[in-house]
């Protein structure tokens, strides 16, 4: 039997025009087992004007000018008697009918043919959706209880999150407000859901992507377990080639509509339509108990669209150095660090080993979760983590502006003097009764990378006033990143010992307690952080009115 694979396309406007989708990133086994990050819809604005063209929406098409006659499925750019430039008429002022449906889907799987060149090999069935029905079929949490504890811990490791963040209630948040539409490997189709489910709108862009995706899952079947990932790290590099080449094809089908190529389906001018990414819906909604929730944090956000911002990148950069060709060989053997997307050149990877049995005085592990316990955050997850300490709470370590992304492929950037030297890394989260608590350890590709590491790791800890009491930073203030954390760096390696008071941190590590915490000197971080560019920072920020002074 297929494992059940869901990759879906979400709201692309968040709060900094990107956002997550997809998968819980770093939580194996979750009940949406996506790869993780996702956002699709296209740029804002980009539908087309509506086709006045020849053809009939019902029934096989007439050949467009310069092809002969009926072709057969297994001619790239055509499908089931619609070539990529056949005339269609639809137009989604009311809605689609059947025969319209039909029409638009079958051109645009044609159109991704010729964009990808791979052939269909069957149709694909589309339905849409409201958002009410798609959230009363929501799993309501992402695993189990003790799933959720150990997973809140992995994101915490980084910075990423704070306690004060409930993770799975975030997440569960976000997908059930903002997903736009997502393929179902194990039901081979495709779902677009739109707000009241009243008429069948559907943004081309969000169609195409999804369609790749089936695609994608006819010629390499997305169920296999290279595709998904035991990791965060792994997850969000996998998602990576197949929400990058989703993407990519997305992207250049938009650029084809936009600069006149092709005649596209216009999406109506109305906040009704499903698939758009222009809608600006709000993050905040439902929680995973059904109450309200408020919009989860830009860093988590930022941290599941790594695949949609840097993905398009890695496969654009294949193309250029291989062809398509390129491209099929990193589906047969596909990339299993973030490194490998954002400087597309795998790592130079260190084994990273973690005692499992070396804490003491009842602090015990989750054995059953993640690897042996473990999870890997890898160099994007390590990015944003201190990105965000920077960007939310001035922390000067890394530079706002490093996210701001280089073309339309890499629409952010994941690249810092603090998290490029990374080759390696494990946390291992731990609990006694209703304490939590962790161990993170990484490798670095020299000692200097380690030492800038460690450096703004601690620094991001002095930005929430941590002071050091017996060689241990001690966050007192209560804003949800409060603790006691050591931090030792050991030639190209940096290990942090976090728990609710110094005696659980030397609990923890029983072996570190005579180290004393890594402690930088008084100057601040980032090369270059002091001029913010006008107008650069990030791109297409909404969320810079969100800065805090």
């Amino acid at each position: 039997m297929r494992t059940r694979t869901l990759l879906v396309a979400l709201v692309a406007s968040l709060c900094v025009t990107a956002l997550g989708s997809g998968a819980v990133a770093g939580a194996p086994g979750t009940a949406q087992a996506v790869a993780p990050g996702a956002v699709s819809g296209g740029p804002p604005g980009s539908a087309a004007p509506s086709v006045v063209g020849a053809a009939s929406a019902s029934g096989s098409a007439s050949p467009p000018v310069g092809h002969a006659g009926p072709a057969a499925n297994g001619t790239i750019g055509y499908f089931d008697g619609y070539w990529y430039d056949t005339p269609i008429h639809v137009n989604q002022r009311d809605g689609l009918n059947a025969s319209e449906a039909r029409a638009y889907v079958r051109r645009t799987m044609a159109r991704v043919e010729m964009i990808r060149h791979r052939n269909f090999e069957r149709a694909v069935p589309v339905e849409v959706i409201s958002r009410a029905q798609y959230q009363a079929n929501r799993s309501p949490s992402g695993g189990s209880t003790e799933h959720a504890r150990w997973n809140q811990q992995v994101w915490e490791a980084p910075l990423i999150l704070g306690s004060k963040t409930n993770l799975s209630a975030s997440m569960q948040s976000y997908y059930s407000n903002n997903v736009l539409g997502f393929y179902d490997s194990g039901a081979n189709d495709i779902r677009i859901v739109v707000p009241s489910g009243k008429h069948a709108h559907i943004d081309h862009s969000t169609l195409a992507h999804e369609l790749t995706h089936a695609l994608q899952d006819q010629h390499y079947n997305l169920s296999k377990a290279k595709y998904s990932g035991q990791t965060q790290d792994r997850q969000l590099a996998t998602s990576g080639l197949i929400e990058g080449g989703a993407r990519y094809v997305e992207t250049v089908y938009t650029d084809n509509c936009n600069n006149g190529t092709w005649q596209c389906v216009a999406s109506p001018p109305s906040a009704s339509v499903g698939g758009s990414g222009s809608s600006g819906t709000s993050t905040t909604g439902a929680s995973a108990n059904g109450g309200s929730s408020a919009s989860p944090p830009l860093s988590l956000q930022l941290t599941l669209y790594f695949p949609y911002a840097s993905g398009p990148g890695y496969v654009h950069d294949l193309l250029q150095r291989g062809g398509w060709a390129a491209v099929d060989a990193a589906w047969r053997n596909p990339p299993n660090a973030t490194s490998t997307i954002i400087h597309d050149a795998p790592p130079v990877r260190k084994p990273v080993h973690l005692d499992r049995n070396a804490a003491r005085n009842g602090w015990r592990t989750y054995p059953s979760q993640g690897v042996n316990g473990t999870d890997t955050l890898g160099e994007a997850s390590i990015f944003v983590g201190l990105w965000w300490q920077s960007y939310e709470y001035g922390a000067n370590v890394v530079p706002k502006r490093a996210i701001q992304g280089v073309n339309k492929y890499r629409s952010y950037r994941f690249v810092s003097a603090a998290s490029s030297g990374w080759a390696g890394d494990k946390v291992l989260p731990y609990r006694r009764n209703g304490q939590n608590g962790f161990v993170w350890k990484s490798a670095w590709n020299t000692s200097d990378d380690a030492s800038q590491f460690a450096a703004a790791y601690v620094r991001a800890l002095k930005a929430h006033g941590a002071s050091l009491r017996d060689g241990v930073w001690v966050v007192s203030k209560s804003d949800g990143y409060q603790g006691a954390y050591r931090v030792v760096r050991q030639n190209d390696t940096v290990t942090v010992v976090k728990g609710p008071d110094v005696s659980a941190v030397n609990d923890l590590r029983p072996s570190l307690a005579g180290n004393a915490s890594h402690n930088p000197s008084s100057s601040t971080g980032a090369p270059g952080f002091g001029v913010l560019v006008a107008g650069a920072a990030m791109v297409a920020v909404t969320l810079l009115a969100r800065r805090r002074n």
